[in-house]
């Protein structure tokens, strides 16, 4: 076995060594390089389960079915079928005329209170007074901007029927 003095360093360098170093770097940068270039195919589904649309309701579409105590506003909506009734969400914001925002349903605001229902084919949007008095039906345009959102039932306990609370305390062990 030889060895070299390297001036340098001032110690002996075994070339054995040397080149075992070389083929360790030259390895590991390989390495490197074909990891780094690993192909993966990644597919994207995007499934629109939201829709919105807004609209305008006018003052003459208040109507009262108790003499002024609350008045409701009906938009007919196809869109809210059976699927997005049984399964489904409805949200529903409204914004009132010079403002630049929207409000959530249910609220309670400067003594009046704002709530929302919805069935197959409508959206009723109710006002009424907190204090249970008779009041004038909004003299402005307000919009209202009504998010459905579609949604499949769990299908984890099929045999649940989700209408009777205990059979569903008993299925989730909820006291």
């Amino acid at each position: 076995m030889s060895f070299t003095y390297n001036k340098k360093r001032s110690r002996f360098v075994n070339p054995k060594r040397k080149i075992m170093k070389k083929i360790i770097l030259l390895s590991s940068f390989a390495l490197m390089i074909f990891a780094s270039c690993k192909k993966e195919v990644t597919e994207v589904k995007q499934v629109n389960q939201a829709f919105s649309a807004v609209y305008t309701i006018q003052p003459g579409n208040w109507t009262t079915a108790n003499n002024g105590i609350s008045y409701t506003a009906e938009l007919p909506i196809a869109e809210v079928d059976n699927t997005i009734y049984q399964g489904g969400a409805v949200l529903v914001y409204l914004s009132f005329d010079n403002t630049n925002y929207y409000e959530a349903l249910p609220e309670v605001f400067d003594g009046f209170t704002y709530g929302a229902i919805h069935s197959v084919g409508y959206v009723g949007i109710d006002i009424s007074a907190l204090s249970g008095n008779v009041i004038n039906p909004p003299a402005q345009n307000i919009s209202a901007k009504v998010i459905l959102i579609d949604a499949q039932t769990l299908g984890l306990h099929k045999d649940v029927n989700f209408h009777d609370l205990g059979t569903v305390q008993k299925t989730f062990n909820i006291n």
